[in-house]
């Protein structure tokens, strides 16, 4: 169930609830495709959120210097989204792993799972 989302200039953060935690992942806002190698599963809420906030900060910055723009209030938008970031994450002892490790994991259990059935 999607919980939240933040708009960078080319793509959305989604913050998905699953029963393994907060998954976020990147929505590109032309496609509506989504990119499931840089998603990232986090334990609590509040760190999936910051997340997603600090990475849509990222890729409005990326977007401004990419047209060739100074971004210095994006730049300090994503320094002070970072440092929010690291302080949540480090307090709740989230740092989050990326999703295609929970995915080989799962893999792996239903494959044991086969193997020990046939």
């Amino acid at each position: 169930m999607l919980v939240a989302a933040s708009e960078g200039q080319g793509f959305r953060y989604e913050v998905v609830e699953r029963t393994e935690g907060y998954l976020v992942r990147s929505r590109c806002l032309d496609s509506g495709a989504v990119d499931e190698s840089e998603s990232k599963l986090f334990r609590t809420a509040p760190v999936a959120f910051r997340y997603a906030e600090m990475s849509a900060s990222f890729d409005r910055y990326a977007a401004s210097r990419m047209a060739g723009e100074e971004a210095i209030a994006e730049l300090a938008e994503l320094e002070a989204q970072q440092r929010l970031f690291a302080e949540l994450s480090r307090r709740l002892l989230d740092d989050g792993m990326a999703a295609m490790v929970l995915d080989a994991w799962e893999r792996a259990d239903e494959e044991r799972d086969r193997r020990r059935f046939h």
